[in-house]
């Protein structure tokens, strides 16, 4: 079964220490930190950073988890996309126009960094979050992408590694478009096909 990342913290919707011995897994999806709703642009997944800049981050939830779940039955859920947004500003938790954010697939991340000269785009590296970032301008508005990279996931996975969870899950299949790299550092790090 899927879980929201609080789910753990926040116990509202179910009841996980009853629950878990009856399942193979929990996917814990920890993404969606920040949304195409939210009023500052920010880390989708952020690994760390927790209350100080956010609402919280993917350690403290996986914390939660451990408490009343067997490591081994934990998926961490890693997204394939981002957000966009049209911000103030190139700045990190810059504030976004109202109804401006969007999904940002693997895929369309990769066609505004093909157009680096034409867009302006800065490439951006949240080290609270351990997430990556881009700015950049189009029609005279600057516009903040937040979105996974092989650093980002490489992070995660040492992260699952380190925690023996069960593995991960994606959200979602597809998004990475005809790109190898997310795969390829995911081939490395975790032992899934039974390499």
């Amino acid at each position: 079964i899927d879980m929201y990342a609080g789910a753990a913290a926040n116990q509202q919707i179910w009841n996980i220490k009853d629950l878990a011995p009856h399942v193979d897994y929990i996917v814990v999806m920890a993404y969606d930190f920040h949304r195409s709703s939210s009023s500052v642009a920010g880390p989708v997944a952020p690994l760390f950073g927790g209350k100080e800049l956010w609402d919280g981050d993917i350690n403290y939830y996986l914390q939660e988890f451990l408490k009343i779940v067997p490591s081994e039955k934990i998926l961490l859920g890693i997204p394939f996309y981002g957000y966009e947004w049209q911000t103030t500003s190139r700045d990190s938790q810059s504030h976004t126009f109202p109804d401006t954010g969007a999904t940002a697939s693997y895929k369309r991340v990769l066609e505004i960094l093909e157009k680096k000269d034409e867009l302006q785009v800065q490439e951006h590296w949240n080290e609270e979050a351990l997430s990556p970032y881009i700015s950049y301008i189009e029609n005279g508005e600057i516009y903040v992408i937040y979105y996974e990279n092989s650093r980002s996931i490489s992070y995660k996975l040492d992260y699952v590694n380190q925690l023996d969870l069960g593995g991960v899950a994606i959200w979602a299949l597809g998004y990475e478009g005809n790109s190898r790299e997310l795969w390829d550092v995911i081939e490395r790090k975790v032992n899934i096909w039974g390499k």
